[in-house]
């Protein structure tokens, strides 16, 4: 079966994008749990809108802004993407990814973990090339929050040995560093 070459540039077309939306989500989890402001904003168009669990209804870039600095007093977080689903239609990509969120709270002076199951609903357009964020909502599907009890898997790992790299929410993250 012969393909031509208009149906092999769509389909490379629609490769691209799929691949160009995946990056922009992988920006937001990498932006978010580095609290690193400018990652974050690069995922949004400067006009997209955020709809973020009733807490912001608004521009992104503002809700970035609002965000840095409750990200930055909280304690560890980690968003980890799964699948998504996107369907493409010209310039416009209609997108759902499933993201299981950890975060770290002080409640009553001690530390609460907090786990969240949802889904980032998206729509991408694509402008002068590039594949952003134009409008986002955030659903919840459940939630835990437990008393933290860390014990670096019972101990095998210390955080006080030498050479056990530590995250942190900023430039110092080693994900930063090149080697």
């Amino acid at each position: 079966m012969s393909h031509s070459t208009t149906d092999k540039q769509a389909a490379l077309d629609r490769v691209l994008a799929r691949d160009a939306i995946r990056e922009v989500l992988g920006d937001y989890a990498r932006g978010i749990d580095r609290a690193d402001a400018a990652l974050l904003k690069r995922c949004y168009h400067a006009d997209a809108i955020e709809e973020h669990g009733g807490n912001f209804h608004g521009n992104a870039h503002e809700y970035v802004e609002h965000a840095m600095p409750k990200v930055r007093a909280m304690g560890v977080m980690q968003h980890l993407l799964g699948s998504s689903f996107i369907d493409l239609r010209g310039d416009v990509a209609y997108v759902e990814t499933y993201v299981w969120t950890f975060a770290r709270f002080k409640s009553e002076g001690n530390d609460v973990d907090t786990f969240t199951g949802g889904r980032l609903i998206d729509r991408f357009e694509c402008r002068s090339g590039e594949w952003k964020i134009a409008h986002r909502r955030t659903v919840f599907d459940w939630n835990r929050d437990t008393p933290s009890k860390e014990g670096w898997c019972l101990g095998y790992f210390n955080p006080a040995t030498a050479g056990m790299r530590m995250g942190s929410k900023n430039s110092a993250d080693p994900s930063y560093e090149r080697f």
